[in-house]
């Protein structure tokens, strides 16, 4: 397969630096490393040496979360990606929030427009601030995140935090929880493995690059050539990559990582 849309170290700046990003370092003080139930050493690693049959099988089946996505965004017509952050610095929230709507298009749950601009600026108070994508991770677990009917898109207004909201956004918690890929002193190749072993199982995650100062959502682990392998993430920039999808090959830091577990199985 033609990997289409390859962020590489000879990517145009224009492309990676000229929309909004957001990403705050996580704070480990404040942010332990325990902060998520669910520790990664409960979830088995596929091994480098099965990543090239486990990727041949995606993409002859056309199973993978992005080919899952693009059949569900042709079918109802939708605009891509599901979601974007318009302006604010709010990738943070983004990257959970289109993790979330991959996993429920994985699983078949009815379609529904979920809004993260609403869990930032309950977060943030109703101001346009950085963050990291634990932090919004965490109000999925504890909150849930609303509809579009229940928070207009990109607003921070703090007048739309109602019970009804609040009602809407608990339909869509998470059941369990979050697996922080960071959760140990890991090296980056193991959270590297750990990335790579979510997204085979077709486990969306949310990562924050430091270089990139962005946090995004990674639906897919590709080969890109012979032996070199990497993520392919649906960004939140409106009109960006392909069809909002590219493919990161670049020696990047991941400041933090969270992997979906399952979401909450509502239909509204």
């Amino acid at each position: 397969m033609a990997i289409p849309f390859i962020i590489d170290d000879s990517t145009s700046n224009d492309l990676l630096y000229n929309e909004p990003r957001g990403l705050v370092p996580r704070d480990y003080n404040l942010y332990p490393r325990t902060m998520f139930q669910s520790p990664p050493d409960d979830m088995p690693l596929i091994p480098e040496s099965e990543w090239d049959a486990r990727i041949d099988e995606q993409e002859e089946r056309e199973s993978s979360l992005e080919h899952i996505f693009n059949r569900l965004a042709k079918r109802l017509n939708i605009a891509v990606p599901f979601t974007h952050q318009n302006g604010a610095g709010f990738c943070w929230s983004y990257s959970t929030g289109n993790a979330t709507m991959l996993d429920r298009a994985a699983r078949g749950l009815p379609y529904v427009r979920l809004n993260p601009h609403a869990v930032a600026s309950i977060i943030k108070g109703g101001a346009d601030e950085g963050g990291w994508c634990g932090l919004s991770a965490k109000f999925l677990v504890e909150v849930g995140i609303p509809t579009e009917e229940f928070w207009q898109v990109h607003s921070r207004n703090l007048r739309q935090d109602t019970p009804e909201m609040r009602a809407n956004a608990a339909l869509h918690k998470l059941t369990e929880d979050w697996i922080d890929l960071k959760a140990s002193v890991y090296d980056r190749n193991l959270t590297r493995q750990q990335l790579a072993t979510c997204l085979l199982n077709n486990i969306p995650c949310a990562v924050d690059y430091s270089e990139w100062a962005h946090s995004i959502c990674a639906g897919r682990w590709v080969r890109i050539e012979n032996g070199v392998y990497g993520p392919r993430i649906m960004n939140s920039w409106l009109g960006w990559g392909d069809n909002g999808w590219g493919t990161i090959n670049k020696n990047w830091d991941v400041d933090s990582a969270v992997a979906l577990r399952v979401t909450g199985a509502s239909c509204v």
